[in-house]
């Protein structure tokens, strides 16, 4: 276990001095760069029993401990993740995948409860298995009802000195104020452009360039796209918002290959697209820049060439509506026709 290349700073600052490292640690940083592999790669280092003082400072990953820990049962680790947490249509933002989308959850689902943090007291007060360190991790910890948080509060009062919580969250500041105040807050933010790409490439990303600007710079995500095929069917809606169609039935009759195939857009992702091409237009018009498409710069200048920055900001603010009812629409096909229209309309010379 290891961090991500672009976190190797952050990980050499924080283990400078491993005897004095906090014992409650909150990750706090964006969806999708690696903050579960951050928070796993150290919580090997805790517990692992050959530790040396190599440059990288990471575990062994082959003694007793490290061989229990990769095998899910470590006696001295606990995991708290969210209960419940059904119908996410989400990845881990860990070593190899990546949130794609917020999950949806209904009344007291995907939440760390209470009886969770309760039952962590007797790992908590009660002696090591291996004589050594003892490691929580708690992961999505904003999703901490109260009372479970009240209770995770309590614990960190006056911890055993043996005793080490890491907290994982990408909304940190939704956490109680007195929980922050107990821990030592690390954000792990977006990575050097240069070392995303090089990262992408080494893993066979062809345009890298091109998904790390389309992902807002979050490599993960990039490449999870590369991997599940979703690149393709990217690429393949700007070209159609770049085309020189304009009737909003023909221009919907070419999305819907693209919510039907395998790997393809859901509507809300489809929605989130149009929202960064709209961003980039109204940038472009304005201060003439843009950030997600930076490879169609060109093109969508020529675009933007007759329409008018109110318009196309109506659209941007159309869409975050539109988007909160993208998941279930009545009809998909009225849906796309309309979502086609709007976008249309926005390009349209003189539109206020």
């Amino acid at each position: 276990m290891k961090p991500y290349d672009w976190h190797a700073a952050a990980w050499s600052g924080l283990l400078s001095d491993a005897g004095r490292l906090p014992h409650a640690l909150l990750l706090g940083g964006p969806e999708g760069l690696g903050k579960t592999a951050f928070g796993e790669a150290l919580v090997a280092r805790l517990l692992c029993e050959q530790m040396g003082d190599g440059p990288e400072r990471l575990a062994c990953g082959s003694c007793n401990s490290c061989n229990w820990l990769a095998a899910g049962n470590h006696p001295d680790f606990r995991l708290v993740q969210p209960e419940d947490a059904g119908g996410q249509d989400t990845a881990e933002d860990g070593a190899e995948a990546v949130r794609v989308e917020s999950p949806v959850r209904k009344l007291g689902q995907g939440q760390v409860r209470v009886d969770q943090i309760r039952a962590l007291e007797d790992f908590v007060f009660v002696g090591s298995h291996r004589q050594g360190n003892r490691v929580v991790l708690i992961s999505q910890a904003e999703t901490m009802n109260a009372a479970a948080a009240n209770s995770l509060l309590k614990i960190l009062e006056e911890p055993p000195s043996s005793v080490y919580f890491i907290l994982i969250s990408s909304y940190w500041r939704r956490l109680l104020p007195t929980l922050l105040s107990r821990c030592r807050t690390l954000i792990l933010g977006h990575p050097d452009v240069g070392v995303a790409r090089r990262w992408l490439k080494d893993r066979g990303v062809i345009e890298a360039e091109q998904l790390l600007d389309l992902a807002g710079g979050v490599p993960l995500l990039a490449a999870d796209w590369e991997e599940n095929g979703r690149s393709e069917a990217y690429f393949r809606l700007i070209e159609t918002l770049l085309s020189k169609v304009s009737d909003p039935v023909a221009m919907a009759a070419k999305w819907t290959p693209l919510l039907k195939a395998e790997q393809g857009f859901s509507l809300g992702q489809l929605v989130e697209a149009m929202q960064k091409l709209m961003l980039d237009l109204g940038m472009l018009k304005i201060a003439g820049r843009c950030r997600y498409h930076r490879a169609w710069k060109d093109q969508l200048t020529e675009l933007v060439r007759s329409a008018t920055a109110p318009g196309i900001m109506s659209c941007y603010n159309e869409l975050l509506r539109i988007r909160a009812v993208a998941r279930h629409p009545l009809n998909s096909q009225l849906f796309l026709e309309d979502l086609a229209a709007r976008y249309l309309r926005a390009l349209a010379p003189g539109r206020v």
